[in-house]
Protein backbone atom coordinates (compact mmCIF):
# COMPACT_ATOMS: atom_id res chain seq x y z
CA UNK A 1 0.00 0.00 0.00
CA UNK A 2 2.44 1.94 0.73
CA UNK A 3 4.68 2.18 -2.46
CA UNK A 4 0.82 2.38 -3.77
CA UNK A 5 0.55 5.64 -1.95
CA UNK A 6 3.67 6.53 -3.68
CA UNK A 7 3.10 6.00 -7.18
CA UNK A 8 -0.26 8.06 -6.89
CA UNK A 9 1.26 10.95 -4.68
CA UNK A 10 3.51 12.47 -7.80
CA UNK A 11 0.77 12.60 -10.84
CA UNK A 12 -1.55 14.02 -8.07
CA UNK A 13 0.34 16.62 -6.88
CA UNK A 14 1.15 17.95 -10.23
CA UNK A 15 -2.36 17.67 -10.83
CA UNK A 16 -2.75 20.21 -7.76
CA UNK A 17 -0.65 22.48 -8.89
CA UNK A 18 -2.11 22.19 -12.73
CA UNK A 19 -5.47 22.96 -10.82
CA UNK A 20 -4.00 25.85 -8.93
CA UNK A 21 -2.46 27.58 -11.53
CA UNK A 22 -5.60 26.93 -13.55
CA UNK A 23 -7.47 28.26 -10.98
CA UNK A 24 -4.89 31.94 -10.46
CA UNK A 25 -4.76 32.42 -14.27
CA UNK A 26 -8.27 31.51 -15.94
CA UNK A 27 -10.36 34.29 -16.39
CA UNK A 28 -14.56 35.18 -17.42
CA UNK A 29 -14.75 35.57 -20.60
CA UNK A 30 -15.04 39.55 -21.95
CA UNK A 31 -18.10 41.72 -21.57
CA UNK A 32 -20.03 42.09 -25.26
CA UNK A 33 -20.25 45.42 -27.19
CA UNK A 34 -23.62 43.93 -28.28
CA UNK A 35 -25.60 44.22 -24.84
CA UNK A 36 -24.69 47.69 -23.57
CA UNK A 37 -27.98 48.67 -25.48
CA UNK A 38 -29.86 46.18 -22.76
CA UNK A 39 -30.78 46.26 -20.00
CA UNK A 40 -30.69 43.50 -16.72
CA UNK A 41 -34.10 41.85 -18.13
CA UNK A 42 -33.64 38.30 -20.17
CA UNK A 43 -33.67 39.04 -24.59
CA UNK A 44 -36.26 37.62 -26.52
CA UNK A 45 -34.47 36.67 -30.18
CA UNK A 46 -36.36 36.20 -33.20
CA UNK A 47 -35.18 32.66 -34.23
CA UNK A 48 -34.93 33.06 -38.00
CA UNK A 49 -36.68 36.23 -37.81
CA UNK A 50 -39.47 34.37 -36.42
CA UNK A 51 -40.23 31.48 -38.49
CA UNK A 52 -43.49 30.30 -36.16
CA UNK A 53 -45.21 33.71 -37.42
CA UNK A 54 -44.01 35.00 -41.00
CA UNK A 55 -41.29 33.23 -43.51
CA UNK A 56 -38.44 32.59 -42.27
CA UNK A 57 -34.89 34.37 -42.95
CA UNK A 58 -36.41 37.12 -45.01
CA UNK A 59 -36.51 40.90 -44.87
CA UNK A 60 -40.40 40.57 -44.03
CA UNK A 61 -39.88 38.68 -40.99
CA UNK A 62 -36.89 40.74 -40.03
CA UNK A 63 -38.94 44.11 -40.61
CA UNK A 64 -41.89 42.45 -38.78
CA UNK A 65 -40.11 40.95 -35.60
CA UNK A 66 -38.06 44.22 -35.08
CA UNK A 67 -41.70 45.92 -35.29
CA UNK A 68 -42.73 43.16 -32.39
CA UNK A 69 -40.40 44.71 -30.62
CA UNK A 70 -37.29 41.98 -30.12
CA UNK A 71 -34.19 41.98 -29.06
CA UNK A 72 -32.29 40.69 -31.77
CA UNK A 73 -32.70 38.45 -35.10
CA UNK A 74 -31.14 35.52 -35.26
CA UNK A 75 -30.12 34.74 -39.34
CA UNK A 76 -28.33 32.01 -41.16
CA UNK A 77 -25.38 32.30 -43.58
CA UNK A 78 -25.14 30.80 -46.88
CA UNK A 79 -22.63 31.45 -49.58
CA UNK A 80 -24.28 31.99 -53.28
CA UNK A 81 -22.27 30.74 -56.59
CA UNK A 82 -20.99 34.12 -57.19
CA UNK A 83 -19.80 34.74 -53.95
CA UNK A 84 -22.72 36.67 -52.04
CA UNK A 85 -23.53 36.24 -48.72
CA UNK A 86 -27.59 35.19 -48.83
CA UNK A 87 -29.85 34.75 -45.58
CA UNK A 88 -31.28 30.99 -45.65
CA UNK A 89 -30.77 27.90 -43.56
CA UNK A 90 -30.77 24.85 -45.86
CA UNK A 91 -28.13 24.32 -48.32
CA UNK A 92 -31.05 23.41 -50.10
CA UNK A 93 -33.91 25.18 -51.62
CA UNK A 94 -36.69 22.98 -51.48
CA UNK A 95 -38.00 23.46 -47.86
CA UNK A 96 -38.37 27.43 -47.69
CA UNK A 97 -38.64 28.25 -51.67
CA UNK A 98 -39.98 27.14 -54.70
CA UNK A 99 -36.62 26.42 -56.09
CA UNK A 100 -34.76 23.08 -56.25
CA UNK A 101 -31.07 22.33 -55.73
CA UNK A 102 -28.06 23.42 -53.86
CA UNK A 103 -27.93 27.15 -52.65
CA UNK A 104 -24.18 26.87 -53.73
CA UNK A 105 -25.81 26.24 -57.47
CA UNK A 106 -27.19 29.75 -57.93
CA UNK A 107 -26.20 33.09 -58.58
CA UNK A 108 -27.78 36.30 -55.82
CA UNK A 109 -29.66 37.14 -58.74
CA UNK A 110 -31.37 33.29 -59.49
CA UNK A 111 -31.58 33.06 -55.84
CA UNK A 112 -33.28 36.22 -55.69
CA UNK A 113 -36.16 35.45 -58.35
CA UNK A 114 -36.84 32.75 -56.26
CA UNK A 115 -40.50 32.81 -53.86
CA UNK A 116 -39.47 32.30 -50.36
CA UNK A 117 -42.55 32.94 -48.95
CA UNK A 118 -43.60 29.84 -51.09
CA UNK A 119 -43.81 27.27 -48.58
CA UNK A 120 -44.84 29.14 -45.61
CA UNK A 121 -47.90 27.77 -43.73
CA UNK A 122 -49.33 28.50 -40.70
CA UNK A 123 -52.02 25.62 -40.61
CA UNK A 124 -49.67 22.62 -41.57
CA UNK A 125 -50.95 22.89 -45.39
CA UNK A 126 -53.99 24.11 -45.49
CA UNK A 127 -52.99 27.49 -46.94
CA UNK A 128 -49.98 29.30 -47.90
CA UNK A 129 -50.49 33.15 -47.63
CA UNK A 130 -47.32 34.59 -48.45
CA UNK A 131 -47.10 32.64 -51.88
CA UNK A 132 -46.72 35.33 -54.30
CA UNK A 133 -46.30 38.45 -51.84
CA UNK A 134 -42.16 39.33 -53.50
CA UNK A 135 -40.77 37.62 -50.50
CA UNK A 136 -37.20 36.61 -51.64
CA UNK A 137 -34.02 35.35 -50.07
CA UNK A 138 -32.42 38.22 -48.88
CA UNK A 139 -28.95 38.73 -49.16
CA UNK A 140 -27.02 39.88 -46.03
CA UNK A 141 -26.10 43.21 -47.10
CA UNK A 142 -29.27 43.99 -47.45
CA UNK A 143 -30.62 42.83 -44.11
CA UNK A 144 -27.36 45.25 -42.85
CA UNK A 145 -29.09 47.87 -44.58
CA UNK A 146 -32.53 47.79 -43.81
CA UNK A 147 -31.85 47.02 -39.92
CA UNK A 148 -28.90 48.61 -38.79
CA UNK A 149 -29.61 49.57 -35.34
CA UNK A 150 -31.51 45.88 -34.65
CA UNK A 151 -28.20 43.52 -32.79
CA UNK A 152 -27.86 40.26 -34.33
CA UNK A 153 -27.59 36.41 -33.69
CA UNK A 154 -25.41 35.22 -37.08
CA UNK A 155 -24.71 31.75 -37.84
CA UNK A 156 -22.19 30.65 -40.11
CA UNK A 157 -23.56 28.04 -42.30
CA UNK A 158 -21.00 26.56 -44.18
CA UNK A 159 -16.92 26.26 -43.12
CA UNK A 160 -14.03 26.42 -45.74
CA UNK A 161 -15.55 28.72 -48.54
CA UNK A 162 -14.10 32.06 -47.28
CA UNK A 163 -17.09 32.87 -45.80
CA UNK A 164 -15.85 34.65 -42.25
CA UNK A 165 -13.49 37.24 -44.15
CA UNK A 166 -16.70 38.02 -46.37
CA UNK A 167 -18.86 38.29 -43.05
CA UNK A 168 -15.86 40.42 -41.37
CA UNK A 169 -15.83 43.13 -43.67
CA UNK A 170 -19.80 43.28 -44.33
CA UNK A 171 -19.73 43.88 -41.11
CA UNK A 172 -17.29 46.63 -40.90
CA UNK A 173 -18.23 48.20 -43.95
CA UNK A 174 -21.46 48.68 -42.55
CA UNK A 175 -20.53 49.70 -39.10
CA UNK A 176 -22.11 46.75 -37.32
CA UNK A 177 -18.86 45.06 -35.44
CA UNK A 178 -20.60 45.73 -32.00
CA UNK A 179 -24.00 44.38 -32.70
CA UNK A 180 -23.77 40.79 -33.45
CA UNK A 181 -22.89 37.58 -32.26
CA UNK A 182 -21.53 35.04 -34.50
CA UNK A 183 -21.79 31.73 -34.01
CA UNK A 184 -21.09 28.49 -35.92
CA UNK A 185 -21.56 24.37 -35.30
CA UNK A 186 -17.94 24.71 -36.82
CA UNK A 187 -15.31 25.26 -34.34
CA UNK A 188 -12.46 25.95 -37.06
CA UNK A 189 -14.38 28.94 -38.82
CA UNK A 190 -15.39 30.30 -35.00
CA UNK A 191 -11.83 30.35 -34.65
CA UNK A 192 -10.78 32.20 -38.18
CA UNK A 193 -13.56 34.50 -38.08
CA UNK A 194 -11.86 35.21 -34.48
CA UNK A 195 -8.48 35.93 -35.66
CA UNK A 196 -10.32 38.02 -38.89
CA UNK A 197 -12.47 40.18 -36.74
CA UNK A 198 -11.32 40.41 -33.31
CA UNK A 199 -13.05 41.75 -30.81
CA UNK A 200 -16.52 40.66 -32.45
CA UNK A 201 -18.55 38.82 -29.83
CA UNK A 202 -18.92 34.75 -30.55
CA UNK A 203 -20.70 31.94 -29.54
CA UNK A 204 -19.17 28.87 -28.30
CA UNK A 205 -18.45 26.34 -30.66
CA UNK A 206 -19.79 22.66 -30.49
CA UNK A 207 -16.36 21.96 -28.65
CA UNK A 208 -16.33 24.74 -26.44
CA UNK A 209 -19.55 23.77 -25.24
CA UNK A 210 -18.81 20.16 -24.76
CA UNK A 211 -15.32 21.39 -22.90
CA UNK A 212 -17.87 23.19 -20.28
CA UNK A 213 -20.11 20.09 -19.85
CA UNK A 214 -17.69 18.15 -19.12
CA UNK A 215 -15.78 20.44 -16.89
CA UNK A 216 -19.21 21.19 -14.95
CA UNK A 217 -19.55 17.65 -14.04
CA UNK A 218 -16.33 17.24 -12.50
CA UNK A 219 -16.97 20.53 -10.78
CA UNK A 220 -14.11 22.46 -12.52
CA UNK A 221 -16.41 24.82 -14.37
CA UNK A 222 -14.58 27.54 -12.28
CA UNK A 223 -11.42 27.09 -14.31
CA UNK A 224 -12.98 28.06 -17.78
CA UNK A 225 -11.09 30.84 -19.81
CA UNK A 226 -13.77 31.32 -22.50
CA UNK A 227 -12.84 32.83 -25.73
CA UNK A 228 -16.20 33.12 -26.58
CA UNK A 229 -19.14 35.39 -24.78
CA UNK A 230 -22.16 33.54 -25.34
CA UNK A 231 -23.26 30.23 -24.70
CA UNK A 232 -26.03 29.07 -27.39
CA UNK A 233 -27.77 25.85 -26.03
CA UNK A 234 -30.52 23.63 -26.32
CA UNK A 235 -32.03 22.71 -23.11
CA UNK A 236 -31.36 18.72 -24.17
CA UNK A 237 -29.20 16.71 -27.19
CA UNK A 238 -30.37 13.50 -27.65
CA UNK A 239 -31.67 12.86 -24.22
CA UNK A 240 -28.96 14.60 -22.78
CA UNK A 241 -29.60 17.67 -20.39
CA UNK A 242 -27.08 19.75 -21.74
CA UNK A 243 -29.05 23.00 -19.54
CA UNK A 244 -28.86 22.35 -16.28
CA UNK A 245 -29.09 24.94 -13.13
CA UNK A 246 -25.84 23.95 -12.26
CA UNK A 247 -24.08 24.75 -15.97
CA UNK A 248 -26.13 27.80 -16.34
CA UNK A 249 -24.84 28.72 -12.81
CA UNK A 250 -21.31 28.17 -13.88
CA UNK A 251 -21.77 29.45 -17.57
CA UNK A 252 -22.86 33.23 -15.37
CA UNK A 253 -19.90 33.51 -13.04
CA UNK A 254 -16.88 32.86 -16.23
CA UNK A 255 -19.32 36.11 -17.85
CA UNK A 256 -21.46 34.10 -20.48
CA UNK A 257 -24.70 35.44 -21.50
CA UNK A 258 -27.16 32.27 -21.85
CA UNK A 259 -29.17 32.02 -24.83
CA UNK A 260 -31.05 28.71 -25.18
CA UNK A 261 -32.66 27.63 -27.98
CA UNK A 262 -35.56 26.54 -29.69
CA UNK A 263 -37.85 27.37 -26.94
CA UNK A 264 -41.53 27.76 -28.06
CA UNK A 265 -43.62 26.83 -25.49
CA UNK A 266 -44.74 29.89 -22.61
CA UNK A 267 -44.35 26.96 -20.18
CA UNK A 268 -40.78 26.07 -20.98
CA UNK A 269 -39.97 29.34 -21.25
CA UNK A 270 -40.73 30.79 -17.75
CA UNK A 271 -39.32 27.58 -16.36
CA UNK A 272 -35.89 28.14 -17.82
CA UNK A 273 -36.00 31.88 -17.35
CA UNK A 274 -36.36 31.13 -13.88
CA UNK A 275 -33.22 28.77 -14.22
CA UNK A 276 -31.18 31.80 -15.19
CA UNK A 277 -31.56 32.05 -19.08
CA UNK A 278 -30.09 35.55 -20.08
CA UNK A 279 -32.00 35.08 -23.56
CA UNK A 280 -34.48 32.66 -25.53
CA UNK A 281 -34.52 32.12 -29.43
CA UNK A 282 -37.70 31.25 -30.38
CA UNK A 283 -39.61 31.46 -33.28
CA UNK A 284 -42.60 32.91 -31.67
CA UNK A 285 -40.83 36.40 -30.10
CA UNK A 286 -44.67 37.13 -29.53
CA UNK A 287 -45.15 34.56 -26.71
CA UNK A 288 -41.64 35.42 -25.51
CA UNK A 289 -42.47 39.04 -24.66
CA UNK A 290 -45.99 37.96 -23.76
CA UNK A 291 -44.28 35.70 -21.09
CA UNK A 292 -41.97 39.11 -19.76
CA UNK A 293 -44.71 41.00 -19.75
CA UNK A 294 -43.72 43.32 -22.22
CA UNK A 295 -46.16 44.57 -25.80
CA UNK A 296 -46.73 41.89 -28.21
CA UNK A 297 -48.26 44.83 -30.58
CA UNK A 298 -46.92 45.36 -33.98
CA UNK A 299 -45.65 49.08 -34.23
CA UNK A 300 -46.27 51.03 -37.65
CA UNK A 301 -43.52 50.04 -39.80
CA UNK A 302 -41.12 52.72 -41.71
CA UNK A 303 -41.22 53.06 -45.28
Amino acid sequence: MLRVARFLSAPLLLLAIALGVLALTSKPAQPMAVLNRFAAQPLVIAHRGGKGLWPENSLFAFQRASALGVDMLEMDLHLSRDGELVVIHDRTLERTTNGEGPVAALSLEQLQALDAGYNWSADGGQSYPYRGQGIRIPSFIEVLEHTPAKAKVIEIKVPDVGMEALLCDALTAHQQLDRVIVGSFYDRSLQLFREQCPGVATSAGPGSVRMLVALNWVGLGSLLSPSYQALQIPEAHNGLAIASPSLLKAAALRGLNVQLWTINEQPDMRRLLDLGAHALITDYPDRALQVLGRSTQISALED
